[in-house]
């Protein structure tokens, strides 16, 4: 009792700090503590929400809708209360994670529309908002957002629920002013040009930039001062040229049926680039045309990081490697390897080496996440330490990982799938027939007749790539 007397007698912004700490939920639940308790929870200046809180732990056993829809509108009340309660009190983050939405509501009736006008005006310095609305093109960012001086960080993330078009959100804000933004994540939203344009018009200090399974309608990310941008799983028709002076720090994921390439230009301050080469294992075809270009504007990189992914992607990292640039500044190589995918191949042994005769500065290889027993493993860093000791450069095996989580990449994947469903074919009827979509590459749908031509053209491909001469290095690799 005397240590909770000890407590109660701190100062109230001593108080507010601790419960800072705590989900708003559980911030307001400490107004039943004692008199003293009682409006402290108000002047938190951190307010954290999440449906996940008013959820049982086993959402199966849920047995009506009825009893979803009751914790849904006790999840939404909540937040009107919280938020009418604290009335001008200053806010300096706000996290809103809601998932598993049962409700349905108008296109701009959603109860996120009247929180974050009220949450704007409490001058946030930290935004955060992680959406799964049920119905798909509903417009839930409000204007506000865009236009709120304080923010220096940003994050918007709305996956919509419906399985065709979970990337149909666009941004089209009339006005981005947002002149202390340093940080912005973005994900499952159709990006275009004209966001672009005022995106970094209207951000002058921009330093981050991620961009996670997004729809990108845009033809080039120039900016002159970012110093990070994370590409993640994003969608793109057509060629994206990335032309940033102050880049420090580039991640990009790509997939094995990614139809357009990025082309790197102009990247003199890039200090470290993270590939990952990301293969859905559920798909029959492979279109993977980025070609060797997303190489060949990294050559400055004194870091580089190469993630493989799925069973195919040593050869979506052979098809890069059709023009390996040279590597002047390089010193540093890590390989990551999942689900799959082992670099205890000899033509992986053989890339590391095409790479390594590219990289003259390179001191040491360190190879992460291997597959497969001790054994295997062993027998892979002895190949490597006797390739790369005749050069000089030190091989290690590490613990960690590059990437953070397979579960990461997993789910990459799985919305990239669905992603290709809802772009080159329209979706099944109700007697499962499929309509007559349109494919991306042609502007309409594949016949038939063009099918097989395609077909004819890569027995024929293959046919020449058996004449080539194994004894030319370059030609090999093509």
């Amino acid at each position: 009792m005397a240590g909770a007397d000890r407590i109660s007698g701190l100062h109230d912004s001593i108080l507010t700090h601790i419960l800072s700490f705590l989900p708003t939920k559980d911030a307001v639940c400490t107004r039943g503590l004692s008199k003293r308790w009682r409006n402290v929870w108000a002047s938190v200046t951190v307010l954290s929400f999440d449906s996940v809180d008013f959820w049982p732990d086993d959402i199966s056993s849920f047995s009506f809708r009825s009893e979803m829809l009751e914790r849904q509108d006790k999840f939404v009340t909540f937040i009107d209360t919280v938020l009418a309660a604290r009335q001008v009190q200053q806010v300096d983050r706000f996290r809103l994670a809601w998932k598993y939405q049962v409700r349905n509501y108008p296109p701009h009736g959603h109860p996120v529309r009247r929180w974050i006008p009220i949450v704007v005006q409490q001058l946030p310095r930290v935004l955060s908002i992680l959406l799964q609305p049920r119905l798909d093109r509903v417009d839930i960012i409000p204007e506000p957002i865009f236009t709120c001086s304080s923010l220096e960080e940003i994050k918007l993330q709305v996956k919509n629920r419906a399985d065709h078009s979970i990337w149909h959100d666009r941004l089209n804000p009339m006005v981005v002013t947002l002149p202390h933004l340093r940080k912005l994540n973005l994900g499952h939203f159709r990006i275009e040009a004209d966001f672009m344009d005022k995106l970094f018009l209207g951000c002058p200090i921009l330093e981050e930039v991620e961009l996670y399974s997004c729809w990108l309608d845009i033809s080039q990310i120039s900016c002159g001062n970012i110093r990070s941008l994370v590409i993640n799983g994003c969608y793109h028709s057509r060629a994206i040229e990335v032309l940033i002076p102050s880049l420090q720090n580039l991640k990009v994921t790509v997939m094995c049926s990614q139809p357009a390439r990025f082309v790197f230009k102009n990247m003199s301050s890039l200090v470290k680039a993270s590939i990952c080469l990301l293969d859905l294992n559920d798909v029959d075809f492979v279109i993977f045309d980025f070609g060797a270009e997303i190489l060949a504007g990294l050559s400055g990189v004194t870091t580089l990081d190469i993630v493989l992914c799925g069973w195919r992607a040593e050869d979506m990292l052979k098809h890069i490697l059709w023009t390996c640039p040279h590597f002047e500044n390089l010193k540093f190589m890590n390989f990551e390897s999942f689900d799959g995918c082992t670099p205890c191949t000899a033509d992986c042994i053989d890339m590391v080496d095409r790479l390594v005769q590219h990289s003259s500065a390179l001191k040491g290889v360190t190879v992460y996440g291997c597959q497969g027993d001790d054994d295997d493993e062993i027998d892979l860093l002895e190949e490597l330490r006797k390739l790369l000791g005749e050069y000089g450069i030190l091989v290690e095996r590490h613990q960690g990982s590059i990437y953070g989580s397979l579960n990461e990449l997993k789910e990459l994947a799985h919305e990239h799938m669905h992603l290709l469903q809802s772009i080159l074919w329209e979706p099944l009827d109700e007697d499962g027939e499929g309509e007559e979509g349109e494919a991306w590459w042609e502007g309409g749908a594949i016949s038939e007749e063009e099918e097989e031509e395609g077909e004819d053209e890569a027995e024929e491909m293959e046919d020449g790539d058996e004449n080539i001469d194994e004894e030319e290095e370059d030609d090999e690799w093509k």
